[in-house]
Protein backbone atom coordinates (compact mmCIF):
# COMPACT_ATOMS: atom_id res chain seq x y z
CA UNK A 1 0.00 0.00 0.00
CA UNK A 2 1.35 3.55 -0.79
CA UNK A 3 1.40 4.35 2.69
CA UNK A 4 2.82 1.76 3.98
CA UNK A 5 6.37 1.74 6.34
CA UNK A 6 6.97 -1.55 5.46
CA UNK A 7 5.62 -4.28 2.90
CA UNK A 8 6.66 -7.85 2.80
CA UNK A 9 5.49 -9.84 -0.61
CA UNK A 10 5.60 -13.88 -0.89
CA UNK A 11 8.52 -13.63 1.35
CA UNK A 12 10.67 -16.87 2.14
CA UNK A 13 13.58 -17.93 4.29
CA UNK A 14 14.97 -21.69 3.37
CA UNK A 15 18.20 -23.10 4.89
CA UNK A 16 19.84 -26.32 3.92
CA UNK A 17 20.02 -28.74 6.53
CA UNK A 18 22.25 -32.07 6.97
CA UNK A 19 22.03 -34.31 4.31
CA UNK A 20 21.06 -31.71 1.87
CA UNK A 21 17.24 -31.33 3.12
CA UNK A 22 15.77 -28.06 3.11
CA UNK A 23 14.53 -25.82 5.90
CA UNK A 24 11.41 -23.57 4.90
CA UNK A 25 11.24 -21.55 8.10
CA UNK A 26 9.58 -18.91 6.39
CA UNK A 27 7.08 -20.13 3.34
CA UNK A 28 5.15 -17.29 1.49
CA UNK A 29 4.66 -14.38 4.52
CA UNK A 30 3.04 -10.98 3.21
CA UNK A 31 1.88 -8.36 5.36
CA UNK A 32 2.27 -4.21 5.66
CA UNK A 33 2.77 -2.07 8.31
CA UNK A 34 2.15 1.81 8.66
CA UNK A 35 4.21 4.21 10.45
CA UNK A 36 3.54 4.17 14.19
CA UNK A 37 1.78 0.97 14.23
CA UNK A 38 1.99 -1.93 15.77
CA UNK A 39 1.94 -5.60 14.73
CA UNK A 40 1.80 -8.76 17.10
CA UNK A 41 4.21 -11.95 15.33
CA UNK A 42 2.69 -14.73 17.38
CA UNK A 43 2.77 -18.66 17.18
CA UNK A 44 4.56 -21.64 18.94
CA UNK A 45 8.29 -21.80 18.82
CA UNK A 46 9.61 -23.05 15.53
CA UNK A 47 7.20 -21.61 13.39
CA UNK A 48 9.56 -18.55 11.90
CA UNK A 49 8.75 -15.57 13.39
CA UNK A 50 12.52 -14.96 14.22
CA UNK A 51 14.06 -15.83 10.89
CA UNK A 52 11.29 -13.77 10.02
CA UNK A 53 11.90 -10.63 11.69
CA UNK A 54 15.64 -11.32 11.24
CA UNK A 55 15.04 -10.92 7.39
CA UNK A 56 13.08 -8.35 7.70
CA UNK A 57 16.21 -6.20 8.58
CA UNK A 58 18.95 -8.16 6.40
CA UNK A 59 20.55 -9.71 9.56
CA UNK A 60 19.91 -12.85 7.30
CA UNK A 61 19.50 -14.47 4.07
CA UNK A 62 16.13 -13.68 1.86
CA UNK A 63 15.27 -16.64 -0.86
CA UNK A 64 12.77 -15.48 -2.40
CA UNK A 65 9.88 -12.48 -2.19
CA UNK A 66 10.62 -8.80 -1.88
CA UNK A 67 10.97 -6.56 1.57
CA UNK A 68 10.38 -2.57 0.72
CA UNK A 69 11.05 -0.68 3.59
CA UNK A 70 10.18 3.60 3.23
CA UNK A 71 10.85 2.93 -0.84
CA UNK A 72 14.05 0.49 -0.23
CA UNK A 73 13.96 -2.80 -1.75
CA UNK A 74 15.74 -4.99 1.00
CA UNK A 75 16.27 -8.08 -0.64
CA UNK A 76 18.11 -6.30 -3.55
CA UNK A 77 19.30 -3.32 -2.30
CA UNK A 78 22.66 -1.51 -2.89
CA UNK A 79 25.30 -0.64 -0.15
CA UNK A 80 23.75 2.98 0.07
CA UNK A 81 20.05 1.55 0.36
CA UNK A 82 21.57 -0.89 3.43
CA UNK A 83 22.75 2.24 5.08
CA UNK A 84 20.24 3.74 5.02
CA UNK A 85 18.01 0.64 6.33
CA UNK A 86 20.74 0.39 9.27
CA UNK A 87 19.81 4.17 9.89
CA UNK A 88 16.59 4.26 10.27
CA UNK A 89 15.59 0.55 12.07
CA UNK A 90 16.70 -1.02 14.99
CA UNK A 91 15.94 -4.82 16.69
CA UNK A 92 15.71 -5.51 20.70
CA UNK A 93 16.88 -8.64 21.31
CA UNK A 94 15.38 -11.64 23.58
CA UNK A 95 18.57 -11.66 25.98
CA UNK A 96 19.12 -8.27 27.32
CA UNK A 97 22.60 -9.74 28.28
CA UNK A 98 23.76 -11.30 25.50
CA UNK A 99 22.88 -8.90 23.39
CA UNK A 100 25.15 -6.42 24.95
CA UNK A 101 29.25 -6.37 24.58
CA UNK A 102 30.46 -7.45 28.29
CA UNK A 103 33.17 -5.82 27.84
CA UNK A 104 31.85 -2.09 27.17
CA UNK A 105 30.23 0.02 29.70
CA UNK A 106 26.54 0.49 28.78
CA UNK A 107 27.33 3.88 28.04
CA UNK A 108 30.10 3.14 25.53
CA UNK A 109 27.69 0.53 24.04
CA UNK A 110 25.04 3.30 23.13
CA UNK A 111 27.80 6.12 22.35
CA UNK A 112 29.04 3.68 20.16
CA UNK A 113 26.19 3.59 17.61
CA UNK A 114 25.73 7.23 17.73
CA UNK A 115 29.55 7.27 16.03
CA UNK A 116 28.98 5.36 13.77
CA UNK A 117 25.77 6.69 12.59
CA UNK A 118 26.38 10.13 13.26
CA UNK A 119 23.48 11.23 15.12
CA UNK A 120 24.91 13.88 17.15
CA UNK A 121 28.09 16.25 16.64
CA UNK A 122 30.97 14.20 18.39
CA UNK A 123 30.92 17.05 21.57
CA UNK A 124 27.20 15.88 22.06
CA UNK A 125 27.31 12.60 22.44
CA UNK A 126 27.77 12.32 26.04
CA UNK A 127 25.00 14.19 26.52
CA UNK A 128 22.76 12.57 23.99
CA UNK A 129 23.66 8.96 25.72
CA UNK A 130 22.66 11.07 29.32
CA UNK A 131 19.14 11.92 27.13
CA UNK A 132 18.87 8.27 25.80
CA UNK A 133 19.14 6.63 29.23
CA UNK A 134 16.74 9.09 31.23
CA UNK A 135 14.22 8.69 27.93
CA UNK A 136 14.48 4.58 29.15
CA UNK A 137 13.94 5.63 32.73
CA UNK A 138 18.06 4.58 33.30
CA UNK A 139 19.86 7.11 35.71
CA UNK A 140 22.63 8.48 33.42
CA UNK A 141 25.18 7.41 36.30
CA UNK A 142 24.51 4.10 35.28
CA UNK A 143 26.47 4.62 32.46
CA UNK A 144 29.61 3.49 33.83
CA UNK A 145 28.58 -0.12 34.38
CA UNK A 146 29.22 -2.73 32.56
CA UNK A 147 25.89 -5.17 31.80
CA UNK A 148 26.90 -7.79 34.35
CA UNK A 149 26.24 -5.28 37.17
CA UNK A 150 22.61 -4.60 36.25
CA UNK A 151 19.49 -6.37 36.23
CA UNK A 152 17.63 -8.00 33.28
CA UNK A 153 15.68 -4.93 33.39
CA UNK A 154 18.01 -2.19 33.17
CA UNK A 155 20.30 -3.85 30.66
CA UNK A 156 16.75 -4.57 28.04
CA UNK A 157 16.42 -0.95 28.94
CA UNK A 158 20.25 -0.30 28.20
CA UNK A 159 19.10 -2.26 24.85
CA UNK A 160 16.02 -0.11 24.32
CA UNK A 161 18.17 2.97 24.60
CA UNK A 162 20.86 1.96 22.14
CA UNK A 163 18.00 1.04 19.43
CA UNK A 164 16.54 4.59 19.87
CA UNK A 165 20.09 6.35 19.47
CA UNK A 166 19.42 5.46 15.57
CA UNK A 167 16.13 7.59 16.04
CA UNK A 168 14.72 4.73 13.73
CA UNK A 169 11.28 4.60 12.51
CA UNK A 170 10.92 0.69 12.38
CA UNK A 171 11.79 -1.74 15.56
CA UNK A 172 11.43 -5.30 16.18
CA UNK A 173 11.68 -6.55 19.54
CA UNK A 174 12.48 -10.38 19.41
CA UNK A 175 10.60 -11.84 22.50
CA UNK A 176 12.42 -8.74 24.28
CA UNK A 177 10.31 -9.33 27.26
CA UNK A 178 10.33 -12.90 27.55
CA UNK A 179 13.65 -13.39 30.05
CA UNK A 180 12.69 -10.47 32.55
CA UNK A 181 9.91 -11.08 35.79
CA UNK A 182 6.68 -9.79 35.08
CA UNK A 183 6.71 -6.68 36.51
CA UNK A 184 9.85 -5.94 34.47
CA UNK A 185 8.05 -6.83 31.66
CA UNK A 186 5.02 -4.41 32.76
CA UNK A 187 7.54 -1.70 33.17
CA UNK A 188 9.19 -2.52 29.54
CA UNK A 189 5.68 -3.07 28.10
CA UNK A 190 4.55 0.56 29.38
CA UNK A 191 7.89 2.25 28.22
CA UNK A 192 7.23 1.12 24.39
CA UNK A 193 3.77 1.83 24.55
CA UNK A 194 5.20 5.92 26.05
CA UNK A 195 7.64 5.69 23.17
CA UNK A 196 5.79 4.63 20.55
CA UNK A 197 3.05 7.25 20.78
CA UNK A 198 6.10 10.07 21.72
CA UNK A 199 8.19 9.11 18.66
CA UNK A 200 5.23 7.62 16.18
CA UNK A 201 7.50 4.40 15.98
CA UNK A 202 6.52 1.10 13.69
CA UNK A 203 7.13 -1.80 15.81
CA UNK A 204 6.80 -5.41 14.90
CA UNK A 205 6.87 -7.37 18.43
CA UNK A 206 7.77 -10.72 18.20
CA UNK A 207 6.21 -12.67 21.48
CA UNK A 208 4.71 -15.91 22.87
CA UNK A 209 2.78 -14.04 25.52
CA UNK A 210 -0.18 -13.36 24.08
CA UNK A 211 -1.73 -10.97 26.97
CA UNK A 212 1.29 -8.56 25.97
CA UNK A 213 0.26 -9.14 22.83
CA UNK A 214 -3.13 -7.73 23.43
CA UNK A 215 -2.28 -4.65 25.14
CA UNK A 216 0.53 -3.27 23.30
CA UNK A 217 -0.22 -4.20 19.26
CA UNK A 218 -2.68 -2.54 16.85
CA UNK A 219 -3.09 -5.75 14.88
CA UNK A 220 -2.09 -9.41 14.89
CA UNK A 221 -0.78 -11.98 12.62
CA UNK A 222 -0.83 -15.05 13.84
CA UNK A 223 2.35 -17.63 12.02
CA UNK A 224 2.27 -21.83 11.74
CA UNK A 225 4.87 -23.18 10.20
CA UNK A 226 6.59 -20.70 8.27
CA UNK A 227 2.91 -18.95 7.20
CA UNK A 228 0.75 -16.61 8.64
CA UNK A 229 -2.77 -18.57 8.83
CA UNK A 230 -4.41 -15.51 10.53
CA UNK A 231 -4.17 -11.54 10.04
CA UNK A 232 -6.48 -8.75 11.47
CA UNK A 233 -6.75 -5.89 14.19
CA UNK A 234 -6.04 -7.16 17.41
CA UNK A 235 -9.38 -7.27 19.01
CA UNK A 236 -11.11 -8.53 16.33
CA UNK A 237 -8.76 -11.53 16.18
CA UNK A 238 -8.49 -11.79 20.07
CA UNK A 239 -12.42 -11.70 20.45
CA UNK A 240 -13.54 -13.89 17.48
CA UNK A 241 -10.80 -15.62 16.35
CA UNK A 242 -11.33 -17.68 12.86
CA UNK A 243 -8.58 -20.20 12.02
CA UNK A 244 -8.90 -23.52 13.83
CA UNK A 245 -5.27 -22.59 15.10
CA UNK A 246 -5.94 -19.06 16.71
CA UNK A 247 -8.56 -20.42 18.07
CA UNK A 248 -6.66 -22.91 20.25
CA UNK A 249 -4.36 -20.12 21.29
CA UNK A 250 -6.85 -18.52 22.43
CA UNK A 251 -8.45 -21.18 24.71
CA UNK A 252 -5.03 -21.25 25.62
CA UNK A 253 -4.67 -18.18 27.09
CA UNK A 254 -4.32 -19.12 31.27
CA UNK A 255 -7.22 -17.47 33.41
CA UNK A 256 -6.66 -15.67 36.28
CA UNK A 257 -9.61 -17.43 38.05
CA UNK A 258 -8.12 -20.76 39.42
CA UNK A 259 -12.25 -22.10 39.08
CA UNK A 260 -12.03 -21.71 35.40
CA UNK A 261 -9.60 -24.67 35.15
CA UNK A 262 -7.47 -25.82 32.19
CA UNK A 263 -8.99 -26.14 28.52
CA UNK A 264 -11.39 -28.74 27.56
CA UNK A 265 -10.39 -29.11 24.33
CA UNK A 266 -6.45 -28.29 24.36
CA UNK A 267 -4.86 -28.29 20.96
CA UNK A 268 -2.63 -31.99 21.05
CA UNK A 269 0.06 -32.81 18.96
CA UNK A 270 3.45 -31.05 17.92
CA UNK A 271 3.82 -28.96 14.98
CA UNK A 272 5.46 -30.92 11.80
CA UNK A 273 8.92 -30.22 11.31
CA UNK A 274 9.75 -28.00 8.86
CA UNK A 275 11.87 -30.30 7.14
CA UNK A 276 9.19 -32.08 6.32
CA UNK A 277 5.82 -29.57 5.60
CA UNK A 278 2.58 -31.43 4.99
CA UNK A 279 0.93 -31.21 1.82
CA UNK A 280 -2.19 -28.93 1.63
CA UNK A 281 -2.62 -26.85 4.94
CA UNK A 282 0.35 -27.39 7.37
CA UNK A 283 -1.99 -27.37 10.59
CA UNK A 284 -4.51 -30.32 8.96
CA UNK A 285 -2.73 -32.93 11.02
CA UNK A 286 -3.51 -31.06 14.11
CA UNK A 287 -7.01 -29.39 13.17
CA UNK A 288 -9.90 -30.40 14.52
CA UNK A 289 -12.14 -29.18 11.36
CA UNK A 290 -9.42 -30.74 9.05
CA UNK A 291 -11.64 -31.98 5.53
CA UNK A 292 -10.45 -33.49 2.23
CA UNK A 293 -9.35 -30.40 0.45
CA UNK A 294 -7.18 -29.91 3.84
CA UNK A 295 -4.66 -32.34 2.71
CA UNK A 296 -4.54 -31.71 -0.80
CA UNK A 297 -4.58 -27.83 -1.74
CA UNK A 298 -2.96 -24.83 -0.02
CA UNK A 299 -5.36 -22.78 1.37
CA UNK A 300 -5.99 -18.99 0.18
CA UNK A 301 -6.35 -15.35 1.96
CA UNK A 302 -10.03 -14.79 2.59
CA UNK A 303 -11.73 -12.11 4.39
CA UNK A 304 -13.94 -13.09 7.22
CA UNK A 305 -14.85 -10.38 9.91
CA UNK A 306 -12.20 -7.80 9.03
CA UNK A 307 -9.33 -10.79 9.46
CA UNK A 308 -7.61 -12.12 6.86
CA UNK A 309 -7.57 -15.87 7.49
CA UNK A 310 -5.89 -18.95 5.51
CA UNK A 311 -8.44 -21.72 6.04
CA UNK A 312 -10.81 -23.87 3.51
CA UNK A 313 -13.47 -23.23 6.26
CA UNK A 314 -14.20 -19.90 4.73
CA UNK A 315 -14.13 -20.82 1.09
CA UNK A 316 -17.19 -20.64 -1.05
CA UNK A 317 -19.41 -23.50 -0.43
CA UNK A 318 -20.65 -23.11 -3.85
CA UNK A 319 -16.47 -24.23 -4.93
CA UNK A 320 -16.54 -27.43 -3.36
CA UNK A 321 -18.68 -30.53 -3.24
CA UNK A 322 -20.42 -31.90 -0.68
CA UNK A 323 -18.15 -34.23 0.36
CA UNK A 324 -15.09 -31.99 0.22
CA UNK A 325 -17.02 -29.91 3.02
CA UNK A 326 -17.46 -32.72 5.47
CA UNK A 327 -15.92 -32.28 8.30
CA UNK A 328 -13.72 -35.25 9.24
CA UNK A 329 -13.01 -36.12 12.90
CA UNK A 330 -10.28 -38.26 14.14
Amino acid sequence: MSDSLLRVDDLQVHFLAGKGKLVRAVNGVTFDLKPGETLGLVGESGCGKSTLGRAILKLGPLTAGRVSFDGIDVGTGDHAGIAQLRRETAMIFQDPYNALNPRLSIGSAIEEVLRVHRKVPPERIKARVAELMQLVGLAPALAGRRPSALSGGQCQRAGIARALAVEPKLIIADECVAALDVSIQAQIINLLIELKARMNLALIFIAHDLGVVRRLCDRVAVMYLGRIVEEGATEDVFDAPKHPYTKALMRAIPEIDPDCGLPADPLGGEPPSPLDIPKGCAFHPRCPDVMPICREALPQNRFVGGCAVACHLYEDPTTNSEQERERIHA
